[in-house]
């Protein structure tokens, strides 16, 4: 069991939410619109938790990768709609919010996610309101598995990395928190398995959102 925790810093594709779909279906159609064909699902599926530029940049061939930007730019436009319609909250998530923001915890996003467009898709699925902070990639100098999201929430929250738990589902997530000195915390809903997750070695791993409330003393 984990004590002194005050503060928990939540990833949020694969995390809280299934938008596998909604990111693949955007991914694909911003690719299609530069003149390549859409890559299959899984080829796209196995980078979610890279930042996007990275993404495209992985996808486009060389001569396009000064399009990256705007396909960023591009990817946002379109999953203003089709995020909110093909994303799912994961089983036991709202529960399990709502019993930390009872119990006085504090909770925020780290996510690879601009902030303004974690929070509209949290704002639609009616989790929004409990966070105390909502951090994304256009806040930092350099996305995950670099500790800054991490440093950076503590910081505003004003809290020690003793105090602070991260929730990811993905090694390069897990990575940021282990660099940045928080306990950390894997979860198997997303895209990476128990067996790659144990890979750096977080404190627990769990198969539901709520397990997590068993951990926190």
């Amino acid at each position: 069991m984990l004590h002194g925790i005050h503060l928990i810093i939540y990833d949020l594709d694969g995390t809280l939410i299934d938008s596998t779909t909604a990111i693949v279906e955007t991914f694909n159609r911003v690719i299609v619109e530069q003149g390549e064909p859409a890559s299959p699902n899984e080829a796209i599926e196995e980078m979610i938790g890279l930042p996007l530029t990275e993404m495209f940049r992985r996808i486009l061939p060389p001569p396009k990768h000064f399009r990256v930007q705007a396909c960023w730019d591009r990817f946002i436009e379109i999953y203003a709609d089709v995020g909110p319609k093909k994303t799912q909250i994961l089983p036991s998530v709202p529960e399990t919010l709502a019993y930390f923001k009872e119990a006085g915890y504090m909770q925020s996003i780290a996510t690879t996610k601009r902030s303004d467009v974690a929070s509209r898709l949290l704002s639609k699925l009616g989790l929004l309101h409990y966070f105390n902070l909502v951090l994304g990639i256009n806040d930092v100098a350099h996305a995950k598995p670099a500790p800054d999201i991490i440093e950076l929430t503590l910081e505003r929250l004003n809290m020690e990395p003793r105090e602070a738990l991260l929730i990811e589902d993905t090694t390069i997530g897990l990575e940021a928190g282990v660099r940045a000195g928080v306990h950390t915390v894997g979860v198997t809903t997303g895209t990476h398995d128990r067996e790659r997750l144990l890979i750096l070695r977080p404190d627990y791993i769990i198969d539901r959102l709520n397990e997590l409330i068993k951990l926190i003393g």
